[in-house]
């Protein structure tokens, strides 16, 4: 199979944060099928739609992947169920959030998956660190740097730390 270019939000506002989407990514990779070509810098927003809930850490990495996209969302959810994600209700705290936002050129809506993800222009801690690993990315034929600049004034922090990839030699 051909590889394609697919990018996915990385997000936790649950204990480790920082540790679990390494891990994450860390998962996602191991099997060889998958590779990190960049990843974002993490940022700290507030918990969108949850009230007080802790802020979250976001971030956004771009792979090559062998695997098609329900294959790479079901390795998302698996990644997901293995580091505690509980998945009760919706807008609640999570231990970790995957989602699968552009994979290649593919546009899709069905019960699976939407793609792209509908709600990259809506979401300042999903489209800014897109626009920091691929500037000249254009989602339905808009810039990603236009989807930005017409978001509301942002409430991102620049996290301290860079999430990166666990090795295998450790």
């Amino acid at each position: 199979m051909p590889l394609t270019r697919a990018f996915v939000a990385f997000g936790s506002n649950v204990g480790d944060r920082l540790g679990t989407m390494q891990a994450a990514l860390h998962h996602l990779t191991e099997d060889g099928q998958t590779r990190c070509l960049k990843t974002s810098p993490v940022y700290e927003n507030r918990a969108v739609g949850m009230g007080e809930a802790a802020p979250f850490l976001n971030a956004v990495v771009e792979f090559e992947t062998g695997l098609d996209a329900d294959a790479l969302l079901e390795a998302c959810l698996s990644v997901e169920a293995m580091l505690g994600r509980e998945r009760a209700a919706s807008w609640q705290p999570r231990t970790i959030d995957l989602d699968v936002l552009l994979f290649g050129a593919e546009r899709r809506e069905d019960a699976q998956l939407v793609l792209p993800h509908p709600r990259i222009a809506e979401r300042d801690f999903v489209a800014q660190p897109l626009l920091d690993i691929a500037p000249d990315l254009e989602i339905g034929g808009r810039g990603i740097a236009a989807i930005v600049a017409g978001l509301p004034e942002f409430e991102l922090v620049l996290y301290a730390a860079q999430l990166e990839a666990q090795s295998a030699e450790g």
